[in-house]
C-alpha cells in the first residue's frame, strides 16, 4: 500500500505511520530517501545499515582515443569529452552501462560508487525499513528500488512515498496494490491532487483519497472525488493536538478521537482495495 501526495506537507507521513501502527504485523517502508523522517516515529533502540552502491564508468586514458561514443550514448550528460581527456560526473550517472558496452577500444570499466544506505530499525514502535541517500547524489530512484527489495515480505506493507509526481514518486508507487493520496482542501493541494491522481491512473494503481486538515475553507475536494469516481477513505480535522503530537514524533492512532479513522483506512487498504 503506497501513501503518496502531490505536494509536501499534506500529512503523508502522519497517515503512513499511524496506518502502520494500527495494522497488526505491518511493515513500514520510508521511500522518501532524500528526506526520510519515519524513523522519528519508530522510536527504535537500534538500527542495522547496509551500504548501497551503483556502478559508474572509469576511463582508461591509455586506451581511450577520445572518439566521443561514450558521450553520445549517455542520456544523462554524465560524460564530457575534452580535447585531452574524458570526464565522468558520477552524481549524474545512472549506471546503465551503455558507455562501457559501446566503447570500441574497451577503455571503460565500471566501479562501485556509494549511493546511500538501507536501514532497518530494531526494538521500536514500528517495524521500519528506510533509505538514506548520500549527500550530493542526484539519482535517488536506484536506492528507492533497493529499499523496496529490502522490505520484509508481509501481508501488510505501508510505503511512505516521496511527495510530488517526479520520477522518485513514480518509482515508489509503481507496483503497489493500491495508493492513498493524502491531500488538503487548499488550492495547491487540489492542483497537485489532480497531478498525483493522473500518475496513479497511468501506472494502473487503484487510488483513493485521504483528506487532512478537513474543514479548511477551500476547494471542494469531496466534489472532485465524486466527479472522478475516487473514494474518500478517511479524513482528519485541522486540530492543534494533531500538530503537537506530530512535532513530538508521537502517534495519534491511539487517541479515541482518531482511532476509528485509521481503523477504517486499514480496512480499505488491506481488504477493500483488493476487491
Amino acid at each position: 500500500m503506497a501513501i503518496a501526495s502531490g505536494k509536501g506537507g499534506t500529512g503523508k507521513t502522519l497517515v503512513a505511520t499511524n496506518l502502520a501502527a494500527v495494522t497488526e504485523g505491518a511493515a513500514l517502508v520510508d521511500l522518501d530517501v532524500e528526506e526520510p523522517n519515519c524513523y522519528i516515529f519508530a522510536r527504535a533502540s537500534g538500527e542495522q545499515a547496509e551500504q548501497v552502491f551503483r556502478r559508474v564508468p572509469r576511463v582508461d586514458a591509455r586506451k581511450c582515443t577520445l572518439c566521443g561514443n561514450c558521450r553520445k550514448v549517455c542520456e544523462f550528460h554524465a560524460i564530457a569529452v575534452l580535447p585531452k581527456e574524458v570526464m565522468v560526473f558520477d552524481e549524474l550517472c545512472h549506471g546503465c552501462g551503455a558507455c562501457s558496452l559501446l566503447c570500441p577500444e574497451e577503455a571503460i570499466a565500471e566501479v562501485d560508487h556509494l549511493l546511500g544506505e538501507v536501514l532497518r530499525t530494531q526494538g521500536g514502535a514500528l517495524d521500519l525499513t528506510y533509505g538514506r541517500l548520500r549527500v550530493g547524489e542526484a539519482a535517488a530512484t536506484p536506492l528507492i528500488r533497493r529499499v523496496k527489495e529490502a522490505a520484509p515480505d508481509r501481508q501488510a506493507v505501508v510505503m511512505d512515498c516521496p511527495p510530488g509526481t517526479a520520477c522518485t514518486a513514480v518509482a515508489s508507487i509503481k507496483g503497489a496494490d493500491a495508493c492513498v493520496l493524502v491531500t488538503e482542501p487548499t488550492p495547491f493541494g487540489m492542483h497537485d491532487l489532480r497531478l498525483a491522481l493522473e500518475v496513479t491512473r497511468k501506472l494502473k494503481v487503484p487510488a483513493a483519497v485521504f483528506i487532512n486538515k478537513d474543514g479548511l475553507p477551500g476547494p471542494d475536494v469531496d466534489g472532485f472525488c465524486r466527479a472522478h469516481r475516487v473514494p474518500v477513505v478517511g479524513r482528519l480535522p485541522l486540530d492543534r493536538g494533531i500538530a503537537e503530537a506530530y512535532s513530538r514524533g508521537g502517534l495519534i492512532a491511539g487517541d479515541p478521537r482518531f482511532r476509528d479513522v485509521f481503523a477504517g483506512l486499514r480496512d480499505w487498504a488491506f481488504k477493500g482495495a483488493r476487491r
